[in-house]
């Protein structure tokens, strides 16, 4: 049965909310401010419920979390300090950084390869991505550096097949997907996506990749058995962020530009509606980040902007609908 849920009128966190990580340990939830250069942590239920429980000063501009469920720590990307602090949500550290890690320059994306507890880091400004194990002889320090395409920006990891993938933004060897295996940590395949790839995640139920080309309004989907788009989605303006929704089988793509923006579209991933838009809904003004809460079955939404930004929207998954909107700090 799904928890129930209670809203609070106005949450503050930081100001302009970008990265979101679900702590699924606590059901918690991790929000960057990089213009107050803080992480917000907030419950989804309980007695704290949607309420700010703690506020950890990080590096500057942090920009992507993920959450670690080996040692239940979360991973910070310090975009303006190319840093990574590490929380650990539990124990005597709690909420607070036990550890800062230098990787590359203009750190932004970030993901944990669970079949080796390995951390992965985008480097924008560096052109590449750092590889930290979480534990043993060389825990919390930079095995390698991988080069990759320009300005890679959004990372995720393939379970089915242990590699990781890296949206590369930039011109040049930009527009494109580096495919990392993680047994050898070398790029083994470049796949051409859309114009302005940004973020990227992955279904398990298909061993699909989706990912959001922000200059193309659209969304490519990758087969993992050649590496290649197997489908374009068109979406609304500027598609920015994903998650994928294990329940329901479908993916949240956050679109940030302006027309057709501020919104967030549904893609079912199979079915009938395969790979097509089946719901579009309005959220704050520039949304940015999302996270699936697999707890309560909901989805948080950063929404960075002016005007109605500032915010975190909540969706519901079962109707597809902002059901409470969590408001900023100034």
């Amino acid at each position: 049965m799904t928890a129930s849920r209670a809203y609070a009128t106005t949450v503050t966190v930081g100001t302009g909310p970008i990265g979101i990580a679900f702590d699924s340990h606590l059901n918690e939830m991790f929000v960057t401010n990089p213009r107050s250069n803080m992480v917000s942590v907030i419950p989804d239920s309980g007695a704290s419920a949607n309420t700010v429980i703690k506020t950890i000063s990080v590096g500057m501009g942090p920009y992507g979390v993920v959450f670690d469920p080996h040692l239940n720590e979360i991973f910070v990307a310090n975009w303006g300090s190319g840093t990574v602090s590490v929380i650990p949500d539990s124990g005597a550290s709690a909420n607070t950084v036990a550890k800062t890690i230098t990787v590359g320059t203009g750190a932004l994306g970030v993901v944990f390869d669970s079949h080796l507890n390995e951390i992965f880091v985008a480097n924008w400004g560096s052109g590449t991505v750092s590889v930290i194990p979480d534990s043993g002889v060389f825990a919390n320090t930079v095995i390698k550096t991988i080069n990759v395409g320009t300005g890679p920006y959004g990372v995720v990891f393939d379970p089915h097949l242990n590699e990781i993938l890296v949206a590369n933004w930039g011109s040049g060897t930009g527009n494109t997907l580096s495919v990392i295996s993680d047994a050898s940590n070398n790029v083994i395949a470049t796949i051409s996506v859309g114009t302005g790839p940004d973020a990227a995640v992955f279904d398990p139920y298909l061993n699909e990749t989706f990912v959001t080309n922000w200059g193309s309004d659209t969304v490519s989907v990758i087969s993992e058995a050649p590496n290649k788009v197997t489908a374009t989605i068109t979406v609304g303006t500027g598609p920015v962020g994903l998650a994928y929704d294990s329940r329901l089988k479908e993916i949240f793509v956050t679109n940030s530009g302006y027309g057709t923006g501020n919104t967030v579209s549904v893609i079912a991933d199979s079915g009938a509606s395969a790979n097509t838009v089946i719901k579009t809904i309005t959220v704050g003004t520039g949304p940015d980040a999302i996270g699936f809460d697999s707890h309560l079955n909901e989805l948080f939404v950063t929404n960075w902007g002016s005007g109605t930004g500032n915010t975190l929207s909540v969706i519901s998954d079962a109707s597809n609908n902002v059901i409470a909107t969590i408001t900023a700090g100034p």
